[in-house]
């Protein structure tokens, strides 16, 4: 939601002025394409791979009949195991995604708020000292190594 600035606040006159947040500074800032950088560094080569699973699925369903029917215990076939793997296959790079989501993309997408002067309320606060301490414990553990 846009933010409203009342004459009051700003001394403007009567026709106040709803005011959103500065998108094209937010995007030209360091902040926002470091966290741009590091989300596409792992989106797009595991949409790729996932891609290129199910693809592989569909042509050995259609062109190796046999494999895919082949029987791995008591009727359970080929097929169905890696028809069975795809869902396995959506649950990990889920799991995969938010791991990195709340380790990497959450901390720089509050440094790209704190950049364009919202800290996020005090939920914003908490997390950005959560995400330091964090990063100053990576940062001890890495240094003892």
């Amino acid at each position: 939601m846009a933010e409203t600035t009342s004459s009051q606040e700003t001394g403007a006159t009567a026709g106040a002025q709803v005011r959103g947040p500065d998108w094209e500074a937010i995007e030209r800032s360091a902040e926002f394409q470091e966290l741009v950088k590091r989300r596409r560094s792992f989106v797009l080569p595991a949409t790729i791979f996932f891609l290129a699973y199910y693809m592989a699925f569909i042509l050995l369903a259609g062109y190796a009949e046999d494999f895919m029917a082949s029987s791995v215990y008591e009727g359970l076939t080929v097929g169905y195991c890696l028809a069975l793997t795809q869902f396995l296959m959506v649950f990990v790079l889920g799991i995969m995604y938010l791991r990195k989501a709340d380790r990497v993309y959450d901390p720089l997408a509050q440094r790209v708020l704190t950049a364009a002067g919202d800290d996020g309320g005090e939920t914003g606060r908490d997390a950005e000292r959560r995400f330091a301490r964090r990063e100053t414990e990576a940062a001890t553990r890495g240094g003892g190594r």
